[in-house]
């Protein structure tokens, strides 16, 4: 197919690929897969695509298979506390996240970004949310996130936390010893003492960048 250069071209290719009506369409990301979303009059439709522009998986989500969906205005995978700076808040008016999870599946966040000659782009989640309700107006609801996230146990944060210490020791002993020309010992009680406060700081955060660097969960 053709290159995608505006919202016209999205939506032809859309309807070519789906083989059926668009109702509302946009260019979004999942976590870092390009993917051209559209709502049919049957089915949440998902063609992903490669920097070339070429298909590499399409895929036909019916009304029947979704569980819910709903859109919120930036980006919902990444939490509040990461977005305090003046850059991050610009970023986040620009964006807009669609969420829905299958009936059998995981949580799934594509964000949709303001793109040149692409009409509101970042408004397409709200597009596609609302020509939802007027058709399946049951499955357009926000559960609370929390409860729809994977469990993190304490074992699994745990053995986190033990690989982490383990290879920033390492690391950091290393580096002491070799780059710094730190006595072995003292570069070991430094490294090992700096890994347990770096481990326990990011073992709790690795299902949030995990969610972050894929769109999941």
């Amino acid at each position: 197919m053709g290159q995608v250069r505006s919202s016209e071209d999205l939506r032809v290719r859309l309807q070519q690929s789906s083989g059926e009506e668009i109702l509302a369409f946009g260019w979004g990301t999942l976590g870092m897969k390009n993917v051209f979303v559209a709502l049919t009059p049957s089915a949440l439709f998902l063609e992903f695509i490669s920097f070339t522009g070429n298909t590499k998986e399409s895929r036909r989500i019916s009304f029947e298979e979704l569980e819910f969906l709903n859109a919120i205005a930036g980006d919902a995978s990444t939490p509040k506390l990461m977005k305090l700076n003046l850059e991050s808040r610009i970023n986040e008016a620009m964006t807009g996240t669609l969420i829905y999870k299958e009936r059998q599946g995981k949580l799934i966040h594509i964000l949709f970004r303001k793109m040149p000659n692409h009409d509101s782009n970042n408004k397409a989640p709200f597009r596609i949310t609302e020509q939802l309700a007027a058709r399946k107006p049951e499955l357009v609801r926000m559960p609370d996130l929390k409860n729809v996230r994977e469990p993190q146990s304490k074992g699994g944060c745990f053995r986190r936390f033990a690989i982490l210490t383990l290879v920033l020791t390492v690391v950091i002993t290393l580096l002491m010893g070799f780059l710094l020309q730190e006595g072995w010992t003292m570069a070991l009680i430094v490294g090992f003492s700096t890994a347990i406060i770096l481990g326990g700081a990011f073992a709790p955060l690795i299902p949030v960048f995990k969610r972050m660097i894929t769109g999941q969960g």
